[in-house]
């Protein structure tokens, strides 16, 4: 019975009595909202034991009270007794807890000032042990599963073992450092020499901790924290690692040391690209600090974004942009010195000469200022001021691609997000990297030869280029009339433009003019009524393909709409002005008409385009339903470009689809066709498909002029260019 006084309080607490196994009682007054596990937990914690964690249960009326069940769901009486006990509830993976707190302990006591060092267990036993026990819980799993290996580094971390072992290396005693050092390199070879390696992809979080546990001041030059800092880039750039592997620990407390160690690796590069005038830097540690540059970086920005999105500007967040923007003003003295040492303007009219002794020697850390140039492009902390930097050195921002060959291609692609402030040819050099070279001499594969009869032009050379294999087609071309002996380049391009011209000839009916401009061509989407027009649509591919790789001016132009397509790039309203100017007018009229006029539906327009298809009439949805869709002042937009989608693209999806095919013949399997496209707009593919619309620039053909059995400097070169100044 509750006491007196008790009743009006009864509703909301209960008291009870928590006997334990020694018979001492414990009175606790307890809500009925409180659970079982907060009321033990008064008692205080259970500890731990061999093998697992002693945890308190409460024992009421013989069974044992789920520690969750709150008081009043189990309807506790006031003065109920509950008998208390302890249970031994077995702790995952309790051998790497043990062993993590006995490397700890191990390590203070080494570092306790007094203490002989025979007195410490051996650190270098104790964490090669724990590394065993994180595989052997690796194979006990399955041979797939890195949970555990991931569960037991977590331990590693949770009792503080790398701040220990780092404290310890920082001691004055040399034989206290080396027995850390020699504890904490087991961290750089974690996996026996002949085994599968299992724990060394998982030890990301435990380096980064090393490494962010050494003291500032201690960090430079010494040998430990340098082989730390590379064998987290190292695990980084793993294709096993992913960022989920990072567990337990803080984002915050990974970006921060992600950043920490990506200063460093800018600091280096910052040197190397600065001391490239003087050539202080050595080759193998320019290229080491690169390659820890790019993985830092790369590694850090997912994090840094991912606390941007709900964390407001930290102090270690304003240090990240001080940081970029010293690497970009290393680039920015970069380019202004090399600025300093190109040719005046004036002498731009003499031949480019690209190779590497005719550059100015920083052109040596041509690598890091991509590098540089590449991560800068990726943050949005100095985006616009890279920009404004590339703007204000043209000059050098040309002169390092055009130094740049096709094995570094790849790796300065993202410039072609800013093509607008590169000239024409450093546009055109990035497009041609795409392009396999060209094999002349020994070693290389016979001349693909062709002998072509004048009266079966385009028959004959179908024969030869359609039916080529690309291994073929990569080789040096060799053209012959029949009945003809010339041979050689002129002959070469003669071919080209008589092949091309008569494939783009509207007569045959796979390539129609542009009604104003009759030189340029777009797909003629009647080209079904010729059954083989599909292979010779890839048969024009394979042509225009042959024709950039030879470099060779096939006299055509391609209507902005067909060059978008290729490219890859949406169609607007504007593009096809020249492909179709009745649709363009009447699209811009509809949209400049006013709304209430276009909601009357005056113009009885729906999202159907009507079409002719042999000589019938046809009407074709723009998506399903459209022809129950009245056009209003809302989504007439909507309909022009569907419509504009299903003229240009969606009539003419099939022979692209072809000519594309033999397009990428000449483009290795591992390089995107599209890419070749990436740096070029419509003026440029004119310039190096069909050449010059305007008047020949001598000086510019001069300086792009190769001599075979002449020298510039012979008396009837001399005169070919006096003649052609005055013509």
């Amino acid at each position: 019975m509750a006491p007196p006084g008790a009743a009006a309080s009864e509703a909301g607490a209960v008291q009870l009595l928590l006997r334990n196994v020694d018979s001492r009682t414990t009175v606790i007054r307890a809500r009925r909202e409180d659970t079982v596990e907060s009321v033990l937990d008064r008692l205080g914690n259970g500890g731990a034991a061999s093998g697992g964690d002693l945890r308190l249960r409460a024992v009421h009326a013989g069974r044992e009270l789920p520690r969750g069940a709150t008081v009043g769901e189990l309807g506790l009486p006031w003065d109920a007794t509950l008998h208390v006990s302890y249970r031994l509830v077995p702790t995952p993976h309790a051998d790497a807890w043990r062993l993590a707190s006995e490397i700890a302990a191990a390590a203070r006591l080494a570092a306790a000032a007094g203490v002989p060092l025979r007195a410490a267990a051996s650190l270098e036993v104790l964490v090669r042990r724990f590394l065993d026990s994180a595989r052997a819980a690796h194979q006990r799993k399955s041979n797939s599963a890195l949970g555990p290996v991931a569960e037991h580094l977590g331990i590693f971390l949770a009792r503080g073992v790398p701040g220990v072992l780092v404290q310890l290396y920082q001691s004055d005693d040399e034989r206290r450092r080396a027995e850390a050092e020699r504890a904490i390199r087991c961290f750089l070879s974690p996996d026996p020499p002949a085994g599968k390696s299992i724990v060394k992809a998982l030890t990301a979080p435990v380096l980064l901790e090393f490494c962010g546990s050494f003291a500032t001041g201690a960090r430079k030059g010494d040998p430990l924290y340098a082989a730390l800092r590379a064998m987290v880039a190292t695990v980084l750039s793993d294709p096993e690692w992913t960022p989920g592997l990072w567990g337990d620990v803080p984002r915050r407390r990974v970006a921060e040391q992600m950043i920490r160690l990506a200063r460093e690796t800018a600091v280096a590069v910052i040197v190397e690209i600065a001391g490239a005038y003087r050539s202080r830097s050595q080759p193998s540690a320019a290229t080491r600090n690169l390659a820890e540059f790019k993985t830092f970086w790369s590694a850090l920005r997912p994090q840094v974004l991912e606390l941007d999105a709900d964390t407001p500007l930290r102090p270690w967040r304003k240090a990240l942009s001080l940081t970029l923007e010293a690497l970009l003003k290393s680039v920015e003295d970069c380019m202004t010195r090399f600025e300093m040492n190109l040719p005046p303007p004036a002498a731009a009219g003499r031949k480019h000469d690209s190779s590497s002794s005719a550059l100015p020697k920083w052109t040596a850390s041509l690598q890091s200022v991509w590098a540089v140039l590449a991560e800068l492009d990726a943050w949005s902390d100095v985006h616009h001021a890279m920009r404004t930097t590339l703007a204000a050195h043209p000059r050098a921002v040309t002169a390092l691609v055009l130094s740049t060959g096709s094995e570094l291609s790849d790796s300065i692609r993202w410039i072609t997000r800013h093509r607008d402030l590169l000239d024409f040819e450093a546009r055109r050099h990035l497009a041609m990297a795409m392009l396999p070279e060209l094999v002349r001499g020994a070693g290389a594969p016979p001349p693909h030869e062709m002998l072509i009869d004048r009266g079966r032009l385009l028959p004959d050379s179908f024969g030869y280029i359609a039916h080529a294999t690309p291994q073929e087609l990569r080789a040096v071309l060799s053209v012959a009339f029949k009945h003809e002996q010339a041979t050689g380049p002129g002959v070469l391009r003669e071919w080209f433009c008589l092949v091309c011209q008569a494939l783009f000839n509207p007569r045959l009916v796979l390539f129609s003019a542009c009604p104003q401009d009759r030189r340029r061509f777009f797909i003629n989407p009647t080209s079904v009524v010729d059954p083989l027009h599909l292979e010779y649509f890839e048969f024009a591919g394979r042509m225009i393909a042959l024709a950039l790789r030879h470099k060779m001016h096939a006299g055509v132009f391609f209507d902005k709409t067909l060059f978008l397509q290729l490219a890859g790039r949406p169609i607007t309203l504007d593009d096809i002005a020249d492909t179709d100017p009745s649709l363009h007018a009447s699209c811009k009229k509809i949209l400049e008409m006013d709304s209430s006029l276009v909601d009357s539906n005056i113009l009885e327009l729906t999202f159907v385009r009507e079409d002719e298809v042999l000589g019938s009439r046809v009407v074709i949805e723009l998506f399903p339903g459209g022809k129950d869709i009245a056009v209003t002042s809302e989504n007439r937009c909507q309909y022009i470009n569907l419509l504009i989608q299903d003229r240009i693209v969606n009539s003419t999806r099939r022979q692209l689809a072809y000519f594309a095919a033999g397009f990428r013949i000449m483009f290795n399997k591992w390089k995107p066709w599209t890419e070749f496209f990436a740096s070029l707009d419509v003026e440029d593919f004119d310039r190096m498909l069909g050449g010059s619309k305007g008047a020949i620039d001598v000086n510019e053909w001069r300086a792009q002029t190769d001599y075979r059995g002449y020298k510039e400097k012979c008396r009837q070169i001399k005169w070919f260019w006096k003649v052609s100044q005055t013509l």
